[in-house]
């Protein structure tokens, strides 16, 4: 026991929480690789690569807790910016609907009140690659909706040849100059998210062929245990939980992973395909 207190743990994240693994039980932790699936495999088994001389499984901690994968989570966050993308294409074809043919122009001029600009709104990183990647979306964008709050104003005289003028500018800055600059950068934002973001790395087991998928490493330090299993009854339902953890450095509770549960999962997967 005595050994076991000096021995670190090292914390992961997990679908926003934090989880951790006394180090004595990993070799070594790597990015995670370019894999090979395998045929038949439960969902939760991410695939296998070469590591050295070994073969390595993966598990996905995430499918095994019955979480999203973030394979999964990607792809809708993927799909989100595509929608986004498309809302702007479809507002600058209203505008232009607008412009050409007259009627009311329906749709949002506030930057602020379209599905992107409440997203942007409600995000927050602490990322700052990714904050200063979105920064560079809010002159375009406003610009692009402001178009229509002056494309309003010349269209109360569109006859006028000067006012004719002008709003040809303006639709031409809208199509030529602020919407590609807002689908360039949400293209952007999908591979800076990808990359900075979503770093899935593996920790590969001691003594077995077999890693474990988390989201992203923490730290690896000294953690003090403040409720188990015993203890606390909210998480018996659980198998794979076996601590309650604190740390000095980091906020807010730490699952430890029940390495014989984990073990015992694995063998069962092993026999399964």
């Amino acid at each position: 026991m005595e050994n076991e207190n000096k021995c670190p743990y090292i914390i992961f994240k997990l679908n926003g929480s934090l989880y951790c693994i006394n180090s004595k039980y990993i070799s070594t932790i790597v990015q995670i690789p370019e894999y090979s699936t395998i045929p038949s495999a439960p969902a939760n088994v991410l695939g296998m690569f070469k590591y050295r001389d070994q073969v390595i499984q993966m598990l996905d901690l995430r499918i095994t807790f019955g979480l999203k994968s973030i394979t999964s989570e990607y792809n809708d966050f993927e799909e989100m910016i595509d929608a986004r993308k498309q809302d702007h294409i479809n507002w600058v074809n209203g505008l232009e609907r607008y412009i050409t043919e007259g009627g009311t122009f329906s749709l949002a001029k506030d930057s602020h009140q379209c599905a992107l600009g409440k997203w942007y709104d409600k995000f927050t990183t602490d990322n700052q690659t990714v904050s200063a990647h979105l920064k560079k979306m809010e002159e375009p964008h406003e610009k692009l909706h402001q178009s229509a709050v002056e494309a309003e104003h010349y269209m109360l005289n569109k006859d006028n040849e000067e006012n004719k003028a002008r709003l040809s500018e303006i639709l031409r800055l809208a199509k030529e100059e602020y919407m590609p600059a807002i689908l360039s950068l949400l293209d952007q934002t999908k591979d800076i998210f990808r990359s900075t973001i979503f770093k899935e790395m593996v920790l590969i087991l001691d003594g077995i062929k077999w890693g474990i998928v988390v989201d992203e490493i923490v730290s690896v330090e000294d953690l003090d245990v403040i409720a188990n299993r015993r203890q606390e009854p909210m998480i018996n339902p659980s198998s794979f939980i076996n601590n309650i953890m604190e740390s000095s450095k980091q906020d807010g509770l730490i699952f430890e992973l029940n390495i014989n549960s984990l073990t015992t999962k694995l063998e069962e997967l092993e026999s399964s395909f």
